[in-house]
Formats: structure tokens, C-alpha cells, sequence
């Protein structure tokens, strides 16, 4: 499929990424540097992803219609967007979106109603979006966290768990995702832009997040030797689907490697292999005394101020997590896990650098 093929180039397009493109584009004055969305705006329109008006202004708020984010994700993924007849009654072959509403039909990122029709100038919820944006990057993993105003049966539900998974949404602060809200068109550049780099999923972060940076390279150290963690754009394949963005962990010594993916969102921190359930690391809010299960093994806040040790650096305000099997896991926020120490007090994993 066009998108998978797509994301090969992604791999390269997030290399290096940080600044770099925006400097390159066209400068918007509805769009300054001080604007939350500006690096990403400004990357997608150096891509030739999203542009402006003629009146040369972004016109950032206003909202995206149906036909819109058929362009945007039809330029993303490099679609002929030739002007074309559709199977949809209220699409004509003349109307600007018709090539890329026919391509991302075919290519099974975008769907119509029952009635016939695509409905292009209706606005795209932020729940219509997930599902494109899950589509076109083809998402692989699921959120362990759940939104308060997302159900089960809600037809979006799956999509929006991934696009949390991915790190291109946490949500809001209350724990909602608000699917039913429109989605303006400096917010669609930022889901755009962080499914294409770690270094906008990164910018998307929880305030205070426990998770690792995703644009730094740690190395652990331990019984066995160093190992290496890297956020990678892995082209590997599970299931015939590539992975996409994961952490890739090294062992030094053998080269052998393993994946695995963290999802974090204002719920809680979890971690998990490919193909397995996740591990809830943390749930928030971190309360001394607060614990809660996975399967058989119990977790508890033991210390929130802890002082610790790493041949990295001496790590003041880590969290002690104990669980019920005696092991002690330290976390330090901004930086990820650090320390985890058996119920005989030996070290299993430490962090020994940041890079």
C-alpha cells in the first residue's frame, strides 16, 4: 500500500529534524514564532504538505473540513491528486479534493456515509481524525490508557487509543479527548507532524512526563553488560505491517536488539513488548502509599523524594515504586526509569548515560 511505502521516507525526513525544515518555509504572519504549532506548521509546509491562503496568511484556527484533510494526507503520502471522478455523488470530478479523496478511498484511509455521499465541507472531528491519521500511518499498538469521554462502542475508540500509543496525543488534562470537537488547521499540522517525527512526539509530552526523551540515546548497565536505548522508525516487520516508531534496545556486547513501546498519557506510564500486554509502570497521580496490580504482581509508591545514585549522575526527586515480588524501580521525571534494584538489594539495571 501507498502509505507503508510512504514511511520508509519518514525514516529520513525525522533524522535531524528539530528546526531545520522550518527555516526553510514560507513565514506566515498569523503564524509566529511564539505560536505553540509554529515548527510544526512551518515543517508541513516546507513538505508541501499544507500551505497558506492567497491573501498569504495560515488562517491557523479555522477549522478542517472533510475535503481538506483529504489534500493533507493525500500530500503526505505523495498521492496523485489529479482532478478525477469519484463514487461519491457529492464529489464531481471537477472539485479541487476529488483526486485525493478518490486515492485515500482507495488506499482505505478515508470512507463516505451510508447515503453516498463524502460530505466535503463538513468539519473533521477530532475523532474522524484519529482514524485518518491511524490509517494513513498504519499504527501498530494500542493505549493501555483509556479516555473518560471515549467509549468502547464509540466508532473511533481503537483509533484514538493508537494515535495516544503513537505519542501524538495525550489528550487533556482532565483525561478527555474530546471527540466530538473540530480539529483547526494548526492543530491537524501537529498530528501530521508528530506521526511523521520524534521530535514533535516528544514536543507532544505530557508536562510531567516519566517516560524516556524520545530524541536521546540512554545506556543502561548491569550484571550482563551495557545496554543501549534508542528511538527508532523501524522498518521491521510484525505481521506483515512495519513497526514504526519504537525503542530499539541493544545489548552492547551480543548486538542482539528488542523492541518495545511506552504509552504514556495523564492517566499513567506503561511499557510493553511487541505482540504482549503492557506493564503499568506508573499511575497518576503519584501519591506516596497508592498502589495497584498487574496480574499477580502489586505496585506501590514507597518514596516520591528519593536521592539516587547512577554512574550517570547523582538524580535528586525520583519516585520508588516497590512491588510485591521485592524489587525497587526508581523513576525520575524528564529522564525515565534509572535504577532497579532486586529484593536482595542488587543492581539490575542502572543508567550510566544520556546522550
Amino acid at each position: 500500500m501507498k502509505r507503508i511505502a510512504m514511511f520508509a521516507a519518514a525514516i529520513t525526513l525525522s533524522a535531524g529534524l528539530a528546526v531545520q525544515p522550518a527555516a526553510a518555509a514560507v513565514s506566515f504572519p498569523d503564524v509566529p514564532k511564539s505560536s505553540r504549532f509554529h515548527d510544526e506548521v512551518q515543517y508541513l509546509v516546507s513538505q508541501s504538505v499544507i500551505s497558506g491562503y492567497p491573501n498569504g496568511k495560515f488562517m491557523p484556527k479555522k477549522d478542517v473540513t472533510r475535503a481538506e484533510a483529504a489534500i493533507f494526507i493525500g500530500r503526505m503520502l505523495k498521492m496523485d491528486g489529479t482532478k478525477r471522478a469519484t463514487n461519491f455523488k457529492d464529489v464531481g470530478k471537477n472539485q479541487s479534493a476529488s483526486g485525493y479523496i478518490a486515492g485515500a478511498v482507495t488506499e482505505g484511509i478515508l470512507s463516505g456515509y451510508p447515503d453516498g455521499t463524502y460530505r466535503p465541507d463538513a468539519f473533521i472531528s477530532r475523532g474522524d481524525m484519529a482514524a485518518i491519521v491511524d490509517r494513513a500511518f498504519d499504527l501498530q499498538f494500542t493505549s493501555r490508557f483509556l479516555f473518560s469521554d471515549v467509549g468502547p462502542n464509540m466508532r473511533a475508540s481503537e483509533s484514538i487509543r493508537k494515535i495516544s500509543a503513537a505519542g501524538i496525543t495525550a489528550g487533556y488534562p482532565d483525561g478527555t479527548f474530546k471527540p466530538t470537537g473540530n480539529v483547526s488547521r494548526e492543530q491537524f499540522s501537529a498530528f501530521l507532524a508528530r506521526g511523521l517525527s520524534a521530535e514533535f512526539k516528544q514536543r507532544a509530552a505530557i508536562a510531567d512526563s516519566f517516560a524516556h526523551d524520545k530524541t536521546k540515546q540512554y545506556t543502561y548497565t548491569g550484571p550482563n553488560g551495557d545496554r543501549l536505548l534508542s528511538y527508532v522508525n523501524s522498518s521491521t516487520k510484525v505481521n506483515g505491517s512495519r513497526l514504526g516508531f519504537v525503542w530499539q534496545e541493544k545489548d552492547v556486547r551480543t548486538g542482539g536488539t528488542e523492541y518495545f513501546v511506552e504509552d504514556e498519557s495523564y492517566q499513567g506510564f506503561a511499557t510493553g513488548l511487541l505482540q504482549s500486554d503492557y506493564y503499568i509502570e506508573l499511575l497518576y497521580p503519584i501519591e506516596t502509599g497508592k498502589s495497584w496490580s498487574y496480574y499477580q504482581e502489586k505496585s506501590t509508591y514507597t518514596a516520591v523524594h528519593k536521592t539516587v545514585d547512577t554512574p550517570y549522575r547523582t538524580l535528586a526527586n525520583a519516585v520508588e515504586v516497590t512491588t510485591s515480588t521485592g524489587y525497587k524501580n526508581y523513576y525520575v521525571k524528564g529522564v525515565g526509569l534509572i535504577k532497579v534494584v532486586d529484593k536482595n538489594g542488587h543492581i539490575v539495571s542502572v543508567l550510566k548515560a544520556v546522550k
